[in-house]
């Protein structure tokens, strides 16, 4: 199993930031955000190796229920093997 950590970059609409926060954060386990830059609505968010399709099938369903989130970025921040 690999240990690590992703990184997704994404500008969302600043009245919904506390609004996705919250979601990611019912989730457990699944990851956090931060906000980088509240005013432009700049956010990242980090969730495990393993985990990046429920991530992002988190934020498709957040655009579903209407919320703009635009990825700008994912890449890896952190990877290990167990081997």
């Amino acid at each position: 199993m690999k240990d690590g950590v992703y990184e997704i970059k994404l500008t969302v609409p600043q009245k919904d930031i506390y609004y996705i926060s919250w979601n990611v954060d019912a989730c457990e386990g699944l990851g956090f955000l931060q906000t980088d830059e509240a005013s432009n609505g700049l956010v990242t968010i980090f969730t495990p190796l393993c985990l990046i399709e429920d991530m992002l099938s988190l934020i498709e369903g957040l655009k579903a229920e209407g919320v703009s989130a635009v990825i700008s970025e994912i890449r890896v921040l952190e990877e290990k093997s167990d081997d």
